[in-house]
């Protein structure tokens, strides 16, 4: 069974309420779920029930190894994840075998979050767990929550292998969510071959973060990557810092302050806008009173941010904007200035009791006697809103109201951090998908999400963590300078109205397959009767692995005969290779580590690397030692990779006409080499440089969609002084970031080439292949939808106010050829040319 509904609709009931009845009648239950943190929300809910007969215990990389014992014989409610079922449990199933005889019901939460590559591996690790539980007599029921998905049971069925029934009516009550599609402004630097450059979305998330902890809305924002986290909340902190140096320093004597109404220019670095709106800070008790008058540049109506320098004039007259070289480094472009304020008797900030202070600057006294907990706002003689000043709490801690969360902090740190957010320690908290899957975090007003996350699914599933006690909530969604975040913004109408995404997964991937069939014979040899689970491309790939030396073939059937863990040839999260470990190289520290086909693009010679906090820039990637060494800095730019690429057909699997061209998908073998990588300004995305690096080539064997036009087609682009080269150039890294509005996927999971003249097809050629071993079905999807897909890129691209090409439309930031050549317009006519009836 899966259930595929959406947020807070009561799915943990609906699967919560068998497994504790199987665990009453002398059964157990095996809980799965994609992340720690969600198991360990759910062990929190299930010990609140007070249920004695009900022994849950985490299973997981944080369990300490003298509790594993006691979880082993006498837990019979298991939480763990995909990662610890396929490394110790089911290779240790004889450990665990009083439990599998035993188990009713597995649970597989949130299993939207099993797409891909990712989601193919657990679906291989789902059968292996059929065939113990097989081995000990058991044949639980599995029950699937997900996301609203479409197509659940072909999904759920693809996932498990079993026939499933769905269960998709959602008649649960909401209260309304307010969306807001957040463009980001265009600043005056310009970027490569002169192109235009947005503020940044990390930027824009950092400010609005602090804008709502200041307004006491409780807030997450989703960021896309670990870096991008960690830089959200310390931009975020470094605000809030100056707002409560500035108020604990100057409060009393400067009570009230002069905010810009338009602060979109000083976000970009430039001067602020001349017109200056007055009022004290805010409040805490009053949520919902958002100071009027609308900023047309930012899009909304803003919140009473203070944001002041540390070193401001203490001057109550100095009306002079700040010098711009006494800015702090961490926050280049702040420009404010300083007003007038009342003076306390005791140098303290004048409570709500005893006076408010106006958008006018004009002082009103309280109406009424005494405290009052949620007093009504104030109105000056403007009619604007004011803001009574905190009476008993210090400004000193506003910025511990900001943290980070993200995978790789250790286990209490994380379980502290969700605890905090929960009894509103702390108000904001940047973090990565970590906390999108299903953990209960209540009391949440707001979410923020920093450029698209991949699905329309996640986006939903991500707004659906604010306003889960039924109140009114707010999402933002920001977008990045991205070709498919701005075709979002400005059509609305993809994502308002449409049904979500179909998961995408290959469980006969045979680089996904073999791994997992010589864990299955480590686990218990494997027979005639196994195959059929494991589905129709075993027994090909148990040839190949048989004629690799890594099974033995028997009478009986085949074994793994060797003396290594069978297990360590699935890296599930990974792409493969020993891990490439970071190491600080002042003291020896383990900071972390990456996979070796990512380290070309995370840890190469000069990269930025971000940990808990803390930047490093990477000395030396020596991959022949698998170690990154780093070293602790402070820059103030992030880096991109860039490689190249060159690709060969190996066969056609499908094919079919697309207007007066050719649309095909195939194997292809793809040779990708990191060159370079690029040096772009944190704060304002500036380009500040393209370093090149000697990294060797990998090769790919994966699955691709590509189009062809006849030359007879294309003669007439030449003719009218199109580049052609750069027009199908400018096409591909458009169709590239369109691709994850039609397929699940990221648009670094997928890559492309585009030529004017391939070797295999003698035409003009555009590639947009799988980033993975043997495929990920993204390419598939592509192939599928290729009408719908394409038509939307060229939207992307004619909708882009650009006059010759960006990186809202036509610019990738891993291009190895440095974006060039790219013909925006030669683009729009090419897709036009293929698009035709």
């Amino acid at each position: 069974m899966i259930i595929s509904t959406g947020t807070a609709s009561g799915k943990s009931l609906a699967y919560l309420t068998p497994a504790v009845s199987a665990c009453l009648d002398n059964g157990t239950v095996l809980y799965l779920t994609p992340t720690k943190a969600l198991a360990a929300d759910q062990l929190r809910g299930i010990r609140d029930l007070r249920i004695t007969q009900v022994r849950a215990a985490c299973f997981d990389g944080d369990t300490p190894f003298e509790e594993r014992t006691w979880v082993r014989k006498h837990a019979n409610y298991v939480l763990t994840n995909p990662d610890m079922l396929h490394r110790s449990i089911l290779p240790r199933h004889a450990q665990w075998s009083m439990f599998f005889r035993r188990l009713r019901l597995v649970v597989v939460d949130e299993c939207h979050g099993y797409r891909g590559v990712f989601g193919s591996h657990v679906a291989q690790i789902l059968r292996r767990l059929r065939r113990v539980c097989a081995r000990y007599g058991s044949s639980p029921a599995f029950l699937l929550a997900s996301a609203t998905a479409s197509e659940p049971g072909v999904f759920a069925k693809r996932l498990t292998g079993l026939d499933v029934d769905e269960v998709t009516a959602d008649a649960s009550p909401k209260g309304s969510t307010t969306i807001a599609l957040w463009e980001p402004p265009l600043t005056e630097l310009r970027g490569e071959k002169g192109a235009p450059v947005r503020r940044t979305a990390t930027a824009e998330a950092a400010d609005l973060l602090a804008d709502l902890v200041l307004a006491d809305v409780r807030t997450l924002a989703f960021v896309r990557s670990r870096r991008g986290a960690e830089t959200v909340a310390l931009q975020a902190r470094a605000k809030l810092a100056d707002v409560a140096f500035s108020l604990s320093t100057h409060g009393p004597a400067h009570s009230h302050t002069l905010l810009p109404i338009n602060d979109s220019s000083h976000r970009q670095g430039l001067p602020p806008d001349s017109s200056y709106r007055e009022g004290p800070p805010p409040d805490p008790s009053h949520r919902q009173d958002i100071p009027s008058g609308h900023d047309p540049a930012r899009g909304k109506t803003p919140s009473p941010v203070h944001d002041l320098p540390r070193d401001q004039d203490p001057s109550p007259l100095s009306g002079h904007p700040r010098d711009q070289a006494s800015t702090p480094a961490h926050h280049p472009s702040r420009d404010q200035e300083a007003g007038s304020g009342h003076l306390s008797p005791d140098h303290r900030p004048l409570s709500e009791g005893e006076r408010r202070v106006s958008s006018s600057g004009e002082v009103t006294p309280h109406a009424g006697s005494g405290h009052h907990s949620s007093p009504a706002p104030a109105r000056g003689a403007t009619g604007s809103l004011s803001w009574a000043l905190p009476e008993e709490e210090g400004w000193e801690g506003l910025p511990e109201k900001v943290a980070a969360y993200r995978a790789g902090y250790l286990a209490e740190d994380r379980r502290l951090l969700e605890k905090a957010l929960r009894s509103g320690a702390l108000m904001g908290l940047a973090t990565t998908n970590a906390l999108e899957l299903g953990v209960d975090v209540s009391g949440l007003d707001a979410v923020l999400i920093a450029g698209w996350p991949g699905t329309r699914a996640s986006l939903w599933q991500q707004a659906g963590r604010a306003g889960r006690e039924g109140q009114d909530a707010l999402a933002v969604f920001i977008a990045r300078d991205d070709p498919l975040d701005t075709y979002i913004v400005h059509h609305p109408e993809a994502l308002f109205g449409r049904p979500v995404e179909a998961i995408v997964l290959d469980p006969d991937n045979p680089y996904v397959l073999g791994p997992h069939l010589c864990a299955a014979a480590a686990e218990i040899p494997l027979t005639e009767q196994d195959l059929p689970v494991f589905g129709e491309a075993a027994r090909a790939v148990l040839d190949d692995l048989v004629s690799d030396g890594l099974l033995r073939h028997r009478p009986a059937g085949w074994y793994w005969t060797r003396r290594e863990r069978a297990t360590d040839l699935a890296d599930i999260r990974g792409g493969g290779g020993a891990p490439i470990h970071v190491v600080e190289s002042s003291t020896g520290r383990l900071l972390g580590s990456v996979d070796e086909p990512s380290s070309h693009t995370t840890v190469h010679t000069g990269a930025v690397y971000l940990h808990q906090g803390e930047t490093f820039l990477v000395e030396e990637l020596d991959l022949d030692a698998g170690v990154a060494l780093v070293t602790e800095a402070t820059p103030d730019y992030s880096t991109f990779a860039r490689d190249i690429t060159d690709i060969s057909i190996l066969s056609a699997l499908r094919s079919q006409p697309l207007g007066p061209g050719t649309l095909t998908f195939g194997e292809v073998e793809v040779t990708r080499q990191v060159v370079s990588y690029l040096k772009r300004r944190t704060q304002s995305g500036e380009m500040l440089g393209d370093e090149p690096l000697d990294l060797p080539p990998r090769t790919l064997r994966t699955r691709a969609v590509w189009w062809t036009l006849p030359a007879a087609e294309i003669a007439p682009l030449a003719e009218e002084g199109f580049d052609l080269g750069g027009s199908a150039h400018a096409a591909e890294h458009a169709a590239i970031g369109l691709l994850p509005l039609f397929a699940t996927c990221d648009r670094w999971d997928i890559g492309g080439v585009s030529t004017e003249l391939h070797a295999d097809t003698g035409l003009l050629t555009v590639f947009v292949y799988d980033g993975h071993q043997g495929g990920a079905g993204i390419a598939e999807r592509g192939y599928a939808r290729a009408r719908e897909w394409l038509t939307a890129t060229r939207q992307a691209i004619d909708s882009c106010e650009c006059d010759r090409g960006c990186p809202s439309c036509i610019q990738s930031p891993k291009c190895g050829n440095g974006n060039d050549p790219l013909d925006k317009q030669g683009a729009l006519r090419l897709l036009a040319t293929l698009l035709r009836p």
